[in-house]
């Protein structure tokens, strides 16, 4: 085993949670009364904070707005956009491969930590996971922080854990962690041309 414990990226990694994801974006834009702009871009919408999210996304930049925005997103996502993701194929079958081999598996996405644990509960996979990590509504935490806090609660070192995520903000959150990080093209971020990345999930269990 080259690692010992690996760690997942939710949105666009385990789950496509797009549906969801973008009909939040709308339904808090509209809530708000905050119109969405004509060259809004959603390509990023996904990933980041969800403050970020509008900010970069929408060009809002009245942190109290954001504040709202954010609350009225966690509302719809929690009451009825998290029923909207789906596994990417394959992604159970390496879940219950890597924990049949021994690894400890975590997860650490920039959603808010509750919604996280929620979504895991629905899904009915908490049980693989031994970390359900994720940051507070405002997003004051980085993906850094995130995996920090996963090897401390493990009790590993960064060296013997391992990111598997889909956008630079996972690449940069393994770098400032310590960790390495395996990219994949199937999510929201890299493409099937991107350096080093890999396009199925069984491929996940050759690299760890």
């Amino acid at each position: 085993m080259k690692y010992k414990a690996v760690f997942f990226d939710l949105d666009g990694t385990l789950m496509d949670t797009s549906e969801g994801v973008f009909g939040g974006g709308r339904y808090a834009m509209e809530t708000v009364g905050v119109p969405i702009p004509a060259d809004a871009k959603w390509d990023i919408f996904i990933g980041p904070p969800l403050g970020d999210c509008f900010r970069f996304s929408f060009g809002v930049t009245d942190e109290e707005l954001v504040e709202k925005l954010c609350e009225a997103y966690h509302e719809y996502y929690m009451r009825e956009g998290r029923f909207l993701a789906k596994f990417y194929p394959g992604i159970l079958d390496v879940l219950k491969e890597l924990k049949k081999r021994g690894y400890k598996l975590g997860i650490a996405s920039m959603k808010n930590e509750d919604l996280v644990q929620a979504m895991c509960r629905h899904f009915k996979v908490d049980g693989y996971f031994t970390e359900q990590l994720g940051i507070d509504l405002m997003g004051t935490m980085t993906k850094s922080d995130l995996l920090k806090e996963g090897f401390r609660r493990m009790g590993l070192e960064a060296k013997d854990c391992v990111l598997v995520g889909d956008t630079g903000t996972d690449v940069k959150g393994a770098q400032g962690a310590g960790c390495d990080c395996i990219k994949v093209n199937w999510g929201f971020g890299f493409k099937s041309d991107e350096p080093g990345s890999i396009s199925r999930p069984e491929e996940i269990l050759d690299l760890v």
